[in-house]
């Protein structure tokens, strides 16, 4: 072997030495580099866990296997208001003064490592701030962190309370639906898709049809199918077609059951039923079974009809009104009367065919009847159709309910204007005959005075024994009483033709009392009357027809006390100041519905002794327009078999 190969092997030899160093020492770097490569990445995956980790926005934690928190996100430290240092490497049991030591969990999480199991959704209940509780949800695994020989476990806690309260309200809104829907007397139905399958039905309407609870499920048309021919399931089609609801009042309803028809009342919405979309997927019935309300209804409908029959026939003038006085109804008799239609007359106000002297008399008493609530009956003049003012006697009365509230006004008017003319005439007459029979009376008055002054006074009787002068006192008493009689029917007609003037004047109404009382005093001997001065009073009135008002009140006292010997007289003054002058008697009395009808033209008090009473009914009459003309009125208090109070009231200046 030459020498230059021996070094060339040599050589080489070397150069593979040196190389073989030069990978061990490469193999070494890169050992080591790899290793640090291998450290930072797993601190930095480890880094990124738990950044991901602590911005979850659920609460978590990572126990170890001692059951000690390791790490606790921020939204479990802001969740349950605790720092991170009260809550590192402390025991779950023992974190947030053990609100933890649930011993199911403890159980559940002691388990997790030695099973390599899982929990899954496990719910608790803890108590939150100002005593009030949260409902929590919790998952717990296994896990391991690389670069550790140790088992963890990740626990994550979501906070389901709003979740818990909603799905609590739910059932409950629910369960209140359930009840609600099957206790109610209300009918109810909700039917689902095209073929209106019924979804639901509660126990009402399900024993209106007639049927058992096998109606669900089941098409309407299928459980009641004699319904289509009376239009109602093409009803259920255009609403759930169309989506707009109907609604029927008091629709009759025939259904077969048990193979007899039925017919009833119903009153019926059909509602379209929406998903959360908004599309139709079926129809609610909900009904109210009116049948009896809707026979009363047909009932009160016929005796309407009935009733308005009736009135159109009569041949008084029937309307009614409303409690504002608005008129809703006049009868045929009226509408003839007036030419007009009902619906033209109804939109003319009525106090334009009253007469215009006597609207403003009229519309006082209808607001004072109205005010009251008591009957009216007044005498109007009301224009007719040819333009005539006709005089009619109206009465109107309240209409009640059962509870005895008035509801309406039913007014009766009778055409009076023929008896208006005979009264005219009559009083014409009368008129005339007073102020003829006036002029002999008088002078047969004279003639008895003349003879009671011829008569020496000590003498009672004649030569033959003749009781002449009681007979003569007799005779002057009942032509006073005829005179009295006389100026009633001349008063009557000057008050009919407003022709009562008032001569007014100051006097001593006590002094004129005293009077009257004196002149009856001859006439009524037997008759005790009492005055009774409790006020000295001044008044400015006609003196002739005040004195004529106390004559007319106690001849009335006397008249109508045939077994009492005793009239009272008060003269006072009322609490506003005013004059008063009472007469009270202790004889028949007067009943309470005849206390307004008193003071009418020749009314009368009935009694079973009416024939014994004597007079025309006028006087009464005549003082209440004197004492109205003074701006006064009189008051009565009476009581059958109790006597009766009569009362004038006077202004004073």
């Amino acid at each position: 072997m030459s020498m230059d190969k021996e070094m060339r092997i040599k050589q080489l030899e070397e150069d593979l030495q040196r190389a073989r160093e030069k990978i061990d020492e490469l193999e070494t770097a890169n050992i080591k580099f790899e290793a640090k490569t291998n450290r930072s990445l797993s601190n930095n995956i480890f880094d990124l866990k738990e950044s991901v980790i602590d911005n979850i926005h659920h609460p978590l934690v990572i126990l170890d296997d001692k059951l000690k928190v390791v790490f606790a996100n921020k939204y479990f430290l802001k969740t349950f208001k605790i720092s991170s240092e009260e809550v590192q490497d402390t025991l779950i049991y023992e974190v947030k003064a053990a609100q933890w030591d649930i011993p199911q969990l403890k159980t559940v999480l002691e388990t997790i490592l030695p099973s390599n199991s899982r929990m899954t959704n496990f719910e608790m209940q803890v108590e939150g701030n100002g005593g009030t509780e949260k409902h929590l949800l919790l998952n717990a695994s296994e896990i391991q962190l690389s670069g550790t020989d140790s088992n963890f476990i990740l626990l994550s806690i979501e906070n389901i309370t709003k979740r818990k309260i909603a799905q609590n309200n739910l059932k409950k809104s629910q369960q209140q639906f359930r009840d609600l829907f099957y206790s109610t007397t209300s009918l109810i139905a909700i039917f689902h898709g095209p073929d209106h399958v019924v979804d639901m039905a509660n126990d009402a309407i399900v024993k209106v049809w007639g049927k058992g609870k096998e109606v669900i499920g089941k098409p309407i048309v299928e459980i009641l199918p004699e319904i289509e021919d009376q239009g109602l399931v093409d009803l259920l089609n255009r609403v759930y077609s169309t989506g707009e609801p109907f609604h029927a009042v008091e629709k009759p309803i025939a259904f077969n059951i048990d193979g007899v028809i039925e017919e009833r009342y119903f009153d019926i919405l059909y509602q379209p039923q929406r998903d959360s979309n908004g599309n139709i997927i079926g129809v609610a019935n909900i009904s109210s079974d009116v049948t009896k309300q809707a026979l009363l209804n047909e009932q009160i409908k016929k005796s309407e009809t009935d009733f308005r029959q009736l009135v159109n026939f009569m041949p008084h003038k029937i309307s009614i009104a409303g409690l504002d006085s608005k008129v809703k109804f006049y009868n045929q008799s009226w509408l003839d009367y007036v030419g007009l239609n009902l619906k033209e007359f109804l939109e003319r106000p009525w106090l334009d065919i009253i007469h215009p002297e006597d609207k403003e008399r009229v519309s006082k008493e209808v607001a004072q009847h109205l005010s009251n609530g008591e009957s009216l009956e007044t005498e109007i003049r009301l224009l007719n159709k040819k333009g005539d003012y006709l005089w009619h006697l109206c009465r109107s009365n309240p209409l009640k309910d059962v509870d005895g509230k008035i509801y309406s006004w039913l007014t009766s008017s009778t055409e009076i204007h023929k008896l208006k003319d005979d009264e005219k005439r009559k009083e014409s007459f009368l008129r005339l005959v007073s102020h003829e029979l006036k002029t002999p009376v008088t002078s047969i008055k004279g003639y008895i005075q003349l003879l009671q002054s011829i008569l020496p006074e000590n003498v009672e009787t004649d030569s033959k024994n003749i009781p002449v002068k009681p007979y003569l006192h007799r005779i002057e008493s009942q032509i006073e009483r005829l005179i009295r009689l006389i100026s009633e029917m001349l008063d009557l007609s000057r008050i009919e033709q407003n022709e009562l003037i008032l001569e007014l004047s100051d006097f001593q109404l006590n002094e004129q009392i005293e009077t009257v009382v004196e002149d009856l005093s001859f006439s009524y001997r037997e008759m005790q009357i009492d005055i009774n001065h409790m006020d000295q009073i001044s008044v400015n009135a006609d003196r002739e027809r005040i004195g004529q008002v106390i004559t007319n009140l106690i001849t009335n006292a006397v008249k109508y006390s045939p077994d009492a010997k005793k009239v009272s007289i008060r003269i006072f003054k009322t609490d506003e100041n005013q004059a008063a002058v009472s007469v009270k008697d202790y004889g028949i009395g007067i009943a309470l519905q005849e206390q307004q009808q008193i003071f009418k033209r020749f009314y009368r008090v009935s009694g079973n002794k009416d024939e014994t009473y004597e007079g025309f009914g006028i006087g009464l009459y005549l003082s209440n327009e004197i004492i109205e003309k003074h701006q006064g009125k009189i008051v009565v208090k009476s009581e059958p078999g109790k006597g009766s109070e009569f009362t004038f009231i006077l202004p004073l200046k």
